[in-house]
């Protein structure tokens, strides 16, 4: 799909790179609207690339709606609906984590996503076009194992979008599942990694992704990957389950 004109929803957006998104796809032409949490990043980045944009909690099935309806009066029909926003949660190797942390990566991984294509599959049906993404994580084809719920809930977000593509396409609905790997952006950087940490050798900038998703996105890809990390660990899985499980 071109971007040109079209009307998209980047959830958030107001920093790292759903900011950087937002910036290329208007870029290329799209009308974007931007959604974060935070009032002051989501005006930062509405007021640089001249758009639209809205605060709110997406987990929150009334700040979908909102954000759906401004773009609707700001723009028209939405054509692609970018559920992109994501919390990484604490470093805890060998923890199951708590229950809040579990609490809020499902619902922002997951039913965030669901709420989202709820309220604007519909109208894309009626069309017999829409395009719907989803961020999961090269860790949706791995794991992580000092990050249980963000690795589960990541997982399911790739199965959400394989199970969307499966039923949904025939009908005329696109649906790609992004699947970046580390990325230089302040969810990684959280990590308090060393410098000389191998991650951050391999940690693509978020323009530098930002440019390789679009290409994607005209390419109307299923998965789409930023890096070779993620093909390598679906291989590995692929050839040899137990030996992956292992660890060899």
């Amino acid at each position: 799909m071109k971007l040109r004109d079209k009307v998209v929803v980047v959830t958030g957006s107001g920093g790292g790179i759903g900011a950087a998104f937002a910036r290329r796809f208007t870029a290329d032409g799209a009308k974007v609207v931007v959604t974060d949490i935070d009032f002051a990043v989501v005006q930062r980045v509405s007021d640089e690339i001249g758009t639209v944009g809205l605060a709110g909690d997406i987990t929150e099935g009334a700040t979908i709606k909102a954000v759906a309806d401004l773009a609707r009066r700001s723009y028209g029909e939405i054509d692609i609906w970018f559920s992109n926003a994501g919390y990484a949660g604490p470093r805890q190797p060998g923890e199951l984590q708590d229950d809040n942390v579990w609490d809020l990566s499902w619902q922002l991984h997951v039913m965030a996503h669901v709420r989202a294509v709820r309220e604007v599959l519909p109208s894309m049906l009626d069309r017999g076009d829409g395009y719907l993404i989803q961020t999961a994580s090269v860790v949706a084809l791995a794991t992580q194992p000092d990050k249980a719920a963000y690795s589960v809930t990541k997982h399911a977000a790739l199965a959400l979008a394989e199970w969307l593509a499966k039923t949904y396409g025939p009908r005329g609905i696109k649906v790609s599942c992004f699947c970046p790997g580390p990325m230089l952006t302040p969810m990684l950087l959280s990590n308090d990694f060393p410098p000389d940490h191998p991650v951050l050798t391999v940690a693509a900038t978020p323009d530098e992704v930002a440019d390789r998703l679009v290409h994607a996105i005209d390419e109307e890809r299923f998965l789409i990957l930023d890096s070779a990390l993620g093909l390598e660990s679906l291989a590995a899985k692929a050839s040899d389950y137990e030996k992956w499980i292992a660890g060899d």
